[in-house]
């Protein structure tokens, strides 16, 4: 009760918030729009746009766009700490003149962005590998739009993107704040070094619980000849039953080892039924190999001249090959030589 009534005062109040918040830590995080967490920052003092900016410049590529409570604080802090890297505008989606703020605020102006969906073809120099686009923006979160005095920050409206609409789900954060409040009270009875320890553990078992919820998901709707697995970039995709790697045999031992490297050298990588050929390269040593049987189906499918010509077959980089790519290299009838293009697709392209 005496605690009750101190704190009734707005000038005692006062003081003690400013003490308590000075102090107050926590944890920063950053979600995909799934809800899975890719960053963790543990804080011992309230949290800033500099946590959240130590967070993303920790990353190897720099998202193209960034959801923030404070988009402007963030991106303020952001380009003195690297001027241009919150860029073109600051950040904000069109230029911040009068006719732009008055156009956003009535709804009548969008900002597309195709590379959110399809890569950006040819990619930016320095541009993401996913999106192609050197472009970063730093937009205001749906619960937050209303609180900055900041005409200009209608121009950092998700509303204003098409290819953002329904995608961006605002409470993932909050939910997972909410779930992981039964957990304060342990963890802050442990030292620092566990308290990291454990924190890191829990939100790991959350991430694969949330990534085997969405892989039961998809289980469902796929048909029961349709494996899934992640490409390099860590996405699930669609594939089908991968065929076997060959063996075959070569004139000596020294061949052998050649094409043992080959395989290790190619780096291939799989993007559902697209087959990637990074840093692949023909090789004597592969030329004599005998195809499989897996593998002879695959390559007539692939030579199929009655199958559609614009079908995805391969990926080279951000290159993807259909089946008129390889109809090019030239077919049998077309082939006067000791090697066709039957051997040009054994070094395990399939």
């Amino acid at each position: 009760m005496r605690l009750s009534d101190k704190m009734s005062s707005r000038v005692t109040y006062n003081k003690v918030f400013e003490k308590v918040w000075g102090a107050s830590g926590g944890w920063a995080v950053i979600t995909c729009p799934c809800g899975v967490v890719y960053s963790l920052k543990f804080n011992l003092r309230a949290e800033s746009p500099r946590d959240f900016l130590d967070l993303l410049l920790s990353w190897k590529h720099f998202p193209n766009i960034s959801v923030y409570d404070y988009a402007r604080g963030l991106a303020l802090h952001a380009n003195r700490r690297q001027p241009g890297l919150f860029a073109p505008f600051q950040g904000r989606l069109l230029n911040p003149t009068p006719e732009n703020i008055k156009q956003a605020s009535e709804g009548k102006v969008h900002v597309s962005m195709p590379w959110l969906k399809n890569c950006k073809v040819p990619a930016d120099k320095d541009g993401h590998p996913l999106t192609g686009s050197s472009q970063h923006f730093a937009l205001n979160d749906v619960f937050h739009q209303g609180n900055s005095k900041d005409q200009t920050d209608v121009l950092r409206k998700l509303e204003l993107v098409p290819e953002l609409a329904g995608l961006i789900n605002s409470q993932c954060a909050e939910q997972l704040f909410s779930g992981m409040r039964k957990n304060n009270y342990f963890l802050n009875m442990t030292t620092p070094s566990t308290h990291v320890f454990l924190q890191r553990n829990i939100l790991h078992h959350y991430n694969m619980a949330k990534n085997q919820k969405v892989m039961d998901q998809y289980s469902k709707i796929l048909p029961s000849d349709i494996a899934m697995q992640c490409d390099n970039h860590g996405r699930v995709v669609a594939c089908s039953p991968l065929a076997g790697m060959p063996t075959g045999s070569a004139g000596n031992s020294n061949e052998q080892e050649e094409s043992h490297e080959l395989i290790d050298d190619s780096e291939q990588r799989r993007h559902g039924d697209i087959t990637s050929l990074h840093k692949l390269s023909a090789h004597r040593a592969c030329w004599g190999q005998e195809l499989k049987d897996t593998q002879e189906e695959l390559l007539s499918q692939a030579l199929d001249e009655t199958k559609s010509p614009t079908q995805h077959l391969a990926m080279v980089d951000n290159i993807i090959l259909s089946r008129s790519d390889f109809w090019s290299l030239g077919l049998d009838r077309d082939i006067d030589g000791m090697v066709g293009i039957e051997n040009v697709l054994c070094c395990n392209t399939f």
